[in-house]
């Protein structure tokens, strides 16, 4: 900002100075009324791409009499400490400078004030270059000169580098090194053309690069990754590249564009499909543009115009950052490896994103966002939130200001807690954090909470969805109740069942739960998440007694029905069959029922899958009872009608899901009924749904209400460490 600051004081004439402040920028300008007013006016509407003005404050003071504008070290007497501004795609002025004719020229860590990698370099305040991973590079004479100069754009670009004086690339392929930079490049790329799977160190860790179209190479990326079904995302040349697959919104678009660069979720072509090898049957894709002066270098000599560009690990394991564990790792796999000499401070996957209802809604939060802060209406300095036991972030309360972590992912996993120990080790120094509270789940079994038990602190344990709710309330600074509707796969209740389906009334203390659906036991328990039959049993026989294997269906001769028949004694006799409401678990019955999907090869596939079949002109719905509590068996029981009478499987699953918005549209209407409130929340991963969540919506504007949804943070598991900060810090004040 500072820059830019100098460069509008110096275009309009004005004197005075600029300098740091913790939270932000004061400035100190003199001249002409015309001109300050236009330099004022400058501020506002032109800033730099990644910057956020949160807001300004303007005021008069006596005139001094500066000879010049200047900039001035910023000091902090108050020991306090500023933001980290997030990694940053590469602009359009380094962009054009990588293939023009400079000592930049094809020099892959190509970078300036407006670009490059922040969060990822550094490990300690303030933000200057000594407290980077870029301490260990000696500027050059020329580099030097650039970053002094406050009118130059590298002025105190922290990572600024060139040919002569920077970090370098070199390409292994099983023991040979090619250092050249044009060659290295060449190789990797034509290596990938061959159908060669390549590991590229990038911006937050190594990822794993090969031809999007060529399905040889993609079920070996499969088999080495133990993904068979889950879909990958797909890089792209360029936004043509895109619209060619996609008929991309504006918002889409520009989102796609965003100095972020997220992985944006896009519906593909009608009955054009040109990647089924990883999309796994999916009518959706997640889709980016390169971010990195590497990315668009390859793509310079590719032939292929998309690539898959995956997390390089194995399995569900963290991000790998480490060179020699990398080289260990993906030797077997890779036809090689393009290495880097810059060390990786923090871990960072791609962020991913959904458009829905015309706004832009995280569904990972990582690079790009991370670590901006989510800003507060309270204090919560000292406040740690472990969160949630699926994509776990944790988050840190300084000031009036929730510092989440980057994406770190299944908890269950013994690597990925290894990681969030060691992230949050890392948070605490570099944010100079010190708990005196920690908050966690209720869950008893999750290692979140299992890591605040241990932890010696004061702990408080707060509800799943009351946390989610609590996430959106704190986000938009809300200061009264609200009706919020959280509906997800799995929240430990307060009666120690499965929740989450809930209506709840609630605010940043308490909460007050007024409908949920009717519960339903699950065979299984966890299991059920990835055997959806085992929720369909349940479901039929809830609905129809002992008859349920005698419905003459398609579902009942995909599965082994004596296994099956042993779940309802399982059932009966309350063995290891925990009662649940939980939308999520009666997504999975549908698409089990429905022979969509028995059994899921990765978290939320059977929804996913339920959303393929969607007819958005078809408008009809299946009948539910309940207000406080709602039933589905009417719903089982008109759909195993449809079945049988060879209904057309897209109107049974849009049916359903129109169901489901008319269900939580009763909610929501019951719920106002008892208190009349004007702020509604959707929240939870069920929300991640696009045509429930605008469904839902659509039917609410008959009702003068102010629907909220998150938009800083996830609606699903990725809030809930915010929520959790949120009421323990409101706690304290009851």
């Amino acid at each position: 900002m500072r820059p830019f600051v100098y460069r509008c004081a110096k275009k309009y004439g004005l004197k005075g100075f600029v300098f740091n402040l913790p939270k932000g920028v004061d400035i100190h300008v003199e001249g002409d009324t015309i001109s300050v007013e236009a330099f004022l006016l400058e501020l506002s509407e032109n800033p730099p791409l990644a910057s956020f003005i949160k807001n300004t404050t303007i005021h008069t003071t006596s005139f001094k009499g500066y000879k010049n504008f200047e900039i001035l070290r910023s000091h902090d007497s108050q020991g306090l400490i500023t933001e980290i501004c997030p990694d940053i795609a590469i602009c359009s002025e380094c962009l054009s400078e990588l293939d023009g004719s400079s000592r930049r020229t094809h020099y892959p860590f190509i970078n300036c004030t407006h670009c490059g990698p922040r969060f990822t370099l550094v490990n300690d305040f303030p933000y200057d270059r000594v407290n980077t991973t870029m301490n260990e590079f000696e500027m050059c004479p020329d580099c030097r000169k650039e970053y002094d100069n406050p009118a130059n754009r590298r002025f105190h670009a922290q990572p600024t580098s060139c040919c002569n004086c920077g970090p370098t690339y070199k390409y292994i392929d099983h023991g040979r090194e090619i250092i050249d930079n044009e060659l290295l490049i060449k190789k990797a790329a034509a290596d990938i053309d061959k159908g060669k799977i390549i590991a590229i160190k990038g911006l937050g860790g190594y990822n794993l690069a090969c031809d999007a179209k060529n399905s040889i190479s993609v079920h070996k990326l499969r088999i080495f990754k133990a993904r068979e079904k889950k879909p990958f995302a797909v890089m792209f040349r360029s936004i043509d590249e895109i619209q060619l697959i996609s008929n991309i919104s504006e918002e889409e678009k520009t989102t796609l564009l965003s100095w972020q660069r997220p992985i944006v979720i896009l519906n593909l072509k009608d009955k054009i499909n040109s990647f089924p090898s990883l999309t796994s049957g999916l009518n959706t894709i997640g889709a980016f543009l390169p971010y990195l002066p590497v990315h668009y270098l390859l793509f310079k000599h590719l032939k292929t115009k998309a690539i898959i560009l995956t997390s390089g690990n194995e399995s569900d394991t963290p991000i790998l950052i480490n060179d020699d564990e990398a080289l260990n790792v993906f030797n077997s796999i890779s036809g090689g490896i393009l290495a880097n000499n810059r060390k990786i401070e923090h871990r960072n996957d791609d962020s991913v994103v959904r458009i829905i209802n015309n706004e832009p809604r995280l569904m990972r939060r990582a690079r790009g966002y991370v670590p901006a802060p989510v800003d507060l209406s309270f204090e919560a300095e000292g406040i740690l939130a472990t969160g949630a036991e699926l994509s776990n972030c944790f988050c840190i309360g300084k000031g009036h200001q929730a510092i989440l972590s980057q994406h770190i992912g299944d908890l269950k996993n013994a690597e990925t807690y290894s990681f969030f120990c060691e992230n949050l080790k890392k948070f605490s120094e570099l944010y100079r954090f010190n708990p005196h509270t920690v908050v966690c789940d209720l869950h008893p079994d999750y290692l979140s909470t299992h890591f605040a038990e241990e932890s010696g602190l004061p702990i408080v344990q707060v509800q799943h969805h009351h946390a989610h709710i609590a996430a959106c309330i704190a986000e938009y600074k809300l200061n009264e109740p609200v009706i919020g509707i959280s509906y997800d796969g799995t929240g430990y209740g307060t009666d120690r069942n499965i929740w989450g389906s809930e209506l709840l009334i609630a605010d940043l203390i308490d909460f007050k739960r007024i409908s949920h659906f009717e519960y339903v036991p699950i065979p299984g328990g966890d299991l059920a998440t990835k055997e959806t039959w085992r929720s369909a049993v349940s479901y039929l026989y809830k609905t129809f007694g002992k008859g349920w294997n005698k419905k003459d269906i398609p579902f009942l001769k995909i599965i082994n029905l004596s296994k099956a028949n042993k779940l309802t004694e399982a059932i009966d006799k309350k063995i290891n069959s925990p009662l649940c409401c939980s939308a999520g678990r009666l997504f999975d019955a549908v698409a089990a029922l429905t022979g969509i999907c028995t059994e899921s090869n990765y978290h939320a596939e059977a929804p996913l899958l339920l959303e393929n079949y969607l007819d958005e002109n078809f408008e009809a719905s299946y009948p539910f009872t309940g207000d406080e509590i709602i039933s589905f068996l009417p719903v089982i029981n008109a759909m195993v009608i449809d079945i049988q009478n060879k209904k057309p499987i897209h109107q049974i699953v849009t049916q359903f899901h129109n169901t489901i918005a008319e269900v939580a549209f009763r909610q929501i209407n019951f719920a106002i009924e008892k208190n009349p409130l004007k702020k509604v929340v959707l929240t939870g991963g069920t929300f991640q749904n696009k045509y429930l969540t605008e469904k839902l919506i659509h039917l609410l504007k008959k009702r003068e209400l102010e629907i909220i949804l998150p938009r800083e943070v996830p609606c699903n598991d990725g809030c809930i460490a915010l929520g959790q900060l949120a009421i323990s810090a409101n706690k304290k004040y009851k």
